[in-house]
């Protein structure tokens, strides 16, 4: 998968996750920081603002890189969960 400089840039210089789905069938996760939790109905995975959660049925880890990351499985939801400061501002 080719990318733009303009995406290399947004991507890498605000460590933005880049998030690229198939249907609902495959999920390929760029500028992750760490697996939090991962069975086969949900994935945690920790990014620069908070945590993305995978939710499904027969998920399984199809590749794994140190920043990227393939899932398949019956994907059925995915949430971007934002930290916040005590005050509960978003960071």
């Amino acid at each position: 998968m080719k990318k733009t400089n303009a995406s290399m840039l947004i991507t890498s210089h605000l460590e933005l996750p880049r998030i690229t789905m198939i249907g609902d069938i495959h999920v390929y996760i760029e500028n992750h920081h760490g697996i939090v939790r991962f069975t086969s109905t949900e994935i945690i995975l920790n990014i620069s603002n908070g945590q993305l959660v995978i939710k499904g049925r027969g998920l399984v880890i199809k590749m794994l890189l140190t920043a990227e990351m393939l899932v398949e499985g019956k994907i059925t939801s995915l949430e971007m969960n934002h930290r916040t400061d005590k005050n509960g501002v978003e960071s």
